[in-house]
């Protein structure tokens, strides 16, 4: 991690549940572990969401469908981290499954307790355990009929193989899948303290005034002059006759008419925009607009911009 890109990544997690596994973090690495399938199952499975008895889509308060983060993650374990959890190749089966994977999970990392082991109709009863050298430490069938397995799970070993499996994963999918949209953002605040700010005006044209703020925070450590417009007329009002340095302008912008920002065909664009760069139709001189698909990450957004003001200001 250089020192100015803080953020977390997936890859970073993985590290993570490692250096406490070789530190003997056992908490830790167990906790970590454990989030794993969260993130690979929303990304393998995003159609998988909570509905209705009648079939309709839990919506969020964005209106957009509603994880079934339990599904997602059994489904994403059963599918591609069971191969990992045998207790050796030849077992047909893993000895431990998605669905009772996720219990331990919730157990853990909500109430600080490991398997829920209290269901009666419940054969196989899983715990955990430490430094045992294998994955299963113990398993023990009791009953005179054989009929109730126990089976001790070692908390290492459960942790690289998770590991394990998030990385083959990760491998297999990851140039068609955005992992970044799981990314921490975190701030170095000591980079971020000794970054000089621009003069340069930054003019953001963006109808929804929340999403807009949202961007001038995100750049307001670059330019100490950010102005953010709901409509081509509030632009035209403020600016006057001035110029901005660099335009920031949202997708839904690009279809009204009469925006100042494409008259001004020198000033540079950044265009948020999921549409493909072949249909959108900007006059500028060359150069002059990026095209940025969303979501964009914040950092993604920085970098734009910075690279746009060092240019201006002959820092490149």
């Amino acid at each position: 991690m250089i020192q100015d890109n803080a953020s977390f990544t997936f890859l970073h997690r993985i590290e993570e549940v490692e250096l406490n596994i070789e530190d003997g973090r056992w908490q830790s690495a167990l906790a970590l572990a454990l989030t794993l399938p969260d993130i690979c199952g929303g990304i393998a499975f995003p159609e998988i969401v909570k509905r209705y008895r009648d079939g309709r889509a839990v919506l969020d308060r964005n209106q957009r469908p509603t994880r079934d983060v339990g599904n997602q993650y059994i489904r994403w374990f059963d599918t591609y981290a069971a191969p990992f959890f045998k207790v050796s190749a030849q077992d047909i089966s893993p000895y431990i499954c998605g669905e009772r994977c996720w219990q331990l999970r919730c157990e853990y990392l909500h109430q600080n307790k490991g398997f829920a082991n209290t269901e009666d109709n419940t054969s196989i009863r899983f715990h955990l355990g430490v430094n045992c050298g294998t994955s299963v430490c113990q398993l023990d069938r009791i009953g005179s009929d054989n009929s109730l397995m126990d089976i001790r799970i070692d908390i290492e070993q459960f942790c690289r193989r998770m590991c394990q499996a998030v990385r083959a994963y990760y491998e297999a999918v990851h140039t068609e899948k955005d992992f970044n949209l799981y990314n921490t953002p975190v701030l170095d605040f000591i980079k971020a303290s000794q970054d000089e700010q621009s003069n340069a005006t930054i003019a953001i044209m963006c109808s929804d005034s929340a999403y807009g703020n949202g961007l001038r925070l995100v750049l307001q450590k670059l330019s100490k002059h950010i102005l953010v417009f709901e409509t081509p007329e509030a632009a035209r009002k403020k600016l006057g006759k001035k110029k901005p340095m660099l335009w920031v302008v949202t997708e839904a912008l690009t279809k009204q008419p009469d925006q100042p920002w494409r008259a001004d065909k020198r000033t540079p664009v950044i265009l948020l925009s999921n549409q493909p760069e072949s249909e959108i139709t900007i006059e500028k001189n060359t150069g002059k607009v990026i095209i940025l698909p969303v979501p964009v990450l914040p950092e993604t957004l920085r970098n734009a911009v910075k690279a746009y003001l060092l240019l201006k200001e002959g820092k490149q």
